[in-house]
């Protein structure tokens, strides 16, 4: 025997799949901005400055690797890429001349197999043809001022990468060389901040 669907029931059902839709499409632009298609409204996890790395003439922190964003693949020239983004603080106050970090300067590495690489210091927007993510790939910051930017880290395409990954084994991100030396983060979990050595 078929059964009879009435007309209120029918409206409540297709109200409830509406509401339902409704309220994820309110989800993507909200909590870690994991699901937004673009990442200029993310905020990046808090720094714990007890720990930094001293170059002397300037300082470098990191933040939590705790960010997580997936991009859109209208953007991406493949597919949709996973990023690990965190806060990246230079300190430059009692410098005398500018500080100049690019993204070349960072080295990612992971000891359970995970790949990844610094490709932004900041968010700069979408190309002229709106095809591309556009990140900055360098900061400058003058003698006696500190700056804080948004630090993204591209861990692959999502066919071919996974956040669960890195929830094993140590991250390493090194950042060098400055006055000779290179700064060594390492997180032995994602949450937490790395602790630094200078070298």
């Amino acid at each position: 025997m078929s059964e009879l669907i009435t007309r209120r029931t029918f409206l409540k059902t297709t109200g409830a799949a509406a509401l339902a839709v409704a309220a994820s499409g309110m989800l993507a632009g909200c909590g870690d901005g994991a699901y937004a298609s673009t990442p200029e409204n993310l905020v990046a996890p808090p720094i714990d400055n007890s720990d930094f790395a001293n170059f002397g003439s300037f300082t470098a922190d990191i933040g939590p690797l705790s960010g997580q964003w997936t991009s859109s693949s209208i953007y991406e020239s493949d597919t949709r890429h996973n990023y690990f983004y965190t806060g990246f603080k230079l300190d430059n106050s009692s410098g005398t001349s500018a500080v100049t970090v690019n993204i070349s300067n960072f080295a990612f590495k992971h000891s359970a197999g995970g790949t990844g690489k610094v490709c932004g210091l900041g968010y700069k927007g979408l190309n002229s043809s709106k095809t591309a993510y556009v990140f900055n790939q360098s900061i400058t910051v003058p003698a006696g001022q500190p700056r804080n930017v948004i630090l993204f880290i591209d861990i692959g395409p999502v066919t071919t990468s996974s956040f669960d990954k890195f929830y094993r084994g140590a991250i390493t991100i090194t950042l060098g060389k400055f006055n000779q030396q290179t700064a060594t983060f390492t997180f032995n979990g994602l949450i937490g901040d790395p602790s630094s050595t200078v070298s």
